[in-house]
């Protein structure tokens, strides 16, 4: 599910333009979507994603659009489907985390009390090698009847903008960012703690948005990885 989560930030921190000033996003236009496959370390397909642009609000001072998504496996079977919405504000694109959360998990929380604190995830529209992007925290808990049943808090934290690539994807080849960050989540179930911290490099292309994401587990080995294999 943390997967998920995080593999959402990649992939959204990276895909949109508003009418506002975001000039490194492609332009919001409904119906237009991007799809992406997702890999394990062994290069075997695991599912794709499929994003979609349902709705697109202009405002005074910002543009908010709904995403629509939907997961499916390694045969093409839709495993669950979700949207969530983003703002572009001046040269930002304004993410809110708690957005970002796999839709499956809310199915096995039905019925329970559900608490969310988060901080945006922020991305400048002008972003440079060398930059250092605003860190993002997500904060969940889970009761029921009174009884907490789970918390887990998602840190992601020391963003850089590391270089400047050339990456080929089933899309095409790209000049792109190379954005790196750690992801650390700590999560408690019925007084059990765990705490997991990670790698993550993204490769972002101007105008075309996020094209590569690659997750490093505990030891830097790679775990798994996502490409942009169509744009339609």
């Amino acid at each position: 599910m943390i997967k998920k989560i995080l593999f959402v930030l990649l992939l959204v921190g990276t895909k949109l333009l508003s009418a506002q000033d975001c000039n490194m996003y492609i332009p919001l236009e409904e119906d237009k979507g991007m799809q992406y496959q997702m890999f394990n370390s062994r290069d075997r397909l695991q599912g794709t994603q499929d994003m979609i642009i349902k709705n697109v609000n202009k405002h005074s001072d910002y543009t908010a659009a709904v995403m629509h998504v939907t997961y499916l496996d390694n045969r093409d079977r839709v495993q669950h489907e979700g949207e969530f919405g983003v703002k572009c504000k001046g040269n930002e694109l304004i993410i809110d985390i708690q957005s970002f959360i796999d839709p499956a998990l809310f199915e096995g929380f039905q019925g329970m009390e559900i608490q969310i604190s988060s901080s945006d995830v922020i991305i400048p529209g002008d972003i440079k090698v060398g930059d250092v992007l605003p860190d993002a925290k997500l904060e969940m808990s889970v009761s029921s009847g009174g009884m907490k049943i789970t918390d887990f808090t998602v840190n992601i934290k020391d963003r850089k903008v590391e270089a400047m690539e050339s990456i080929t994807t089933p899309a095409g080849t790209f000049d792109c960012f190379m954005i790196t960050y750690q992801n650390e989540v700590d999560s408690r179930t019925m007084g059990i703690s765990s705490k997991r911290s990670t790698r993550a490099v993204e490769y972002f292309a101007p105008g075309v948005g996020n094209v590569r994401s690659e997750q490093y587990d505990r030891r830097d080995r790679l775990d798994s990885y996502t490409v942009l294999s169509e744009i339609y």
